[in-house]
């Protein structure tokens, strides 16, 4: 996987992905550090801040949509804790 931060966009298995910023960026955060859980609400403040406020299941929503356009099962959920993306 190939990640463009200029153009916001994503490589994967020869295909090109342009996604909106806010999944854009939790890919970006989660492919950063392979194999490592992120928290839900460090993935929160990374990618919102602590000014906005926004529902529980919000990153839920778009894990689904990231896996979705991938079709990988490479972003692994921790039940209770986080996501992760696996190498």
């Amino acid at each position: 996987m190939r990640i463009d931060t200029e153009k916001y966009q994503v490589i994967y298995k020869d295909t090109r992905y342009v996604f909106p910023k806010k999944e854009f960026e939790i890919l970006t955060l989660l492919v950063s550090k392979p194999n490592r859980v992120f928290m839900r609400e460090e993935i929160y403040d990374k990618i919102w801040g602590s000014e906005v406020v926004v529902g529980e299941r919000t990153i839920d929503v778009y894990i689904r949509k990231i896996r979705e356009k991938l079709g990988t099962a490479k972003i692994v959920t921790i039940k209770g804790v986080g996501y992760k993306y696996e190498e």
